[in-house]
């Protein structure tokens, strides 16, 4: 399993001139625009600016070990990653959709009880946003001070730190969520598995445009890869794009961690 994530400077050049731009665009349109131009253009001007974050937070948080901060990388690579969902066993059927996440780390458990379970949820909503202020809020207020559009970038940052726990938490504990039979969902899903069979690709969990801008966006398995661990059917056999009556490998069978 590859863990190692390197993006070239003239990828990073590239990627951040292409985010330079749009946000230009963006502002343009808040000031431009009236009202509407900047509730839109706020929304317009943070989506692509949550992907960076989102990189950020996986890429380096999650799979780098910082000093001081050990201990997330810890939680997430080892725990997430190889104890509780590696790929031959991509879901949990536990009452609760996050880790316990609270010290003693190991052994890497479900959340057995609500409020273990909304405290990793919790951190995770957090984090992001804590990351989105000095990245997309305070950015839109200096360089516009218009409140419409800095309101609007903290209501769609606040909404898609939300959104990235959830659909996190719903991809690898199935059930009978309306979101799973979203077609978008149903991408993520997929497109997420090949991150936790290839580390080093597919960053963005729920907004891949940074991967595509950096060079890590990865849409299938290699065949070595595709031999050595289960097809995405037999990860996941309940995924509901999967048709009823398939037939599938034994391995398929989801894991019970308590």
């Amino acid at each position: 399993m590859r863990d190692k994530i390197t993006v070239s400077k003239k990828r990073w050049a590239f990627g951040l001139s292409v985010l330079t731009a749009w946000g230009a665009a963006c502002i343009a349109m808040a000031q431009f625009g009236g009202t509407l131009g900047a509730i839109v253009g706020g929304a317009l001007f943070t989506v692509p600016l949550c992907s960076l974050g989102e990189w950020l937070v996986h890429g380096v948080l999650y799979h780098s070990s910082l000093p001081g901060l050990e201990f997330i990388q810890k939680i997430h690579h080892a725990g997430h990653h190889f104890a509780l969902f590696p790929p031959k066993h991509y879901v949990q059927t536990s009452g609760f959709p996050f880790m316990r996440f609270r010290k003693p780390y190991v052994p890497f458990t479900m959340s057995d009880n609500a409020l273990d379970n909304l405290l990793t949820m919790g951190s995770q909503v957090g984090l992001h946003f804590v990351v989105g202020i000095p990245l997309i809020v305070t950015p839109a207020w200096l360089l516009t001070e218009n409140v419409v559009f800095a309101a609007s970038t903290l209501a769609t940052l606040a909404l898609i730190s939300w959104l990235l726990a959830y659909v996190h938490g719903a991809i690898h504990t199935p059930g009978d969520r309306l979101i799973e039979r979203m077609g978008w969902f149903q991408w993520l899903d997929r497109h997420h598995y090949i991150h936790h069979v290839d580390l080093s690709a597919n960053i963005n969990f729920m907004l891949p445009l940074c991967d595509v801008l950096l060079g890590t966006n990865k849409l299938a398995l290699t065949p070595e890869e595709a031999a050595r661990v289960p097809s995405f059917e037999q990860a996941k056999p309940m995924a509901k794009d999967i048709p009823a009556g398939k037939d599938i490998a034994p391995q398929a069978t989801p894991a019970i961690v308590r």
